[in-house]
């Protein structure tokens, strides 16, 4: 999924974050979420949506994340179908304590 090989070892260690809390599942997006891959807490109902191209937002839906999915970003953000959106501007931890606190 990653081919930019300078930005490569953040996306891939981003990746590597959110996995590391323990999703129940995971999945690769396609159509308006192609290259993201979902991380799925369905015991919390957080659905994590990373991508694994440099520049693009993590997005947090509910258990509607896979009709959600479906839609275009800018159908998701104009109607502010997400729970969360978050940029990866600042440091690693912020965004990562984000979803930490989302999930407990």
């Amino acid at each position: 999924l990653i081919t930019d090989k300078r930005s490569s070892p953040v996306l891939q260690s981003r990746l590597e974050d959110v996995n590391s809390l323990n999703p129940e599942f995971s999945a690769i997006g396609n159509q308006g979420f192609n290259g993201y891959v979902i991380f799925g807490f369905p015991k919390k109902n957080i659905y994590v949506l990373e991508s694994a191209f440099y520049g693009n937002a993590i997005y947090i839906f509910n258990e509607n994340w896979e009709d959600l999915s479906k839609k275009t970003k800018a159908e998701i953000i104009q109607g502010n179908l997400q729970i969360d959106r978050i940029t990866h501007i600042g440091e690693r931890t912020n965004w990562l304590e984000k979803i930490q606190e989302l999930l407990k």
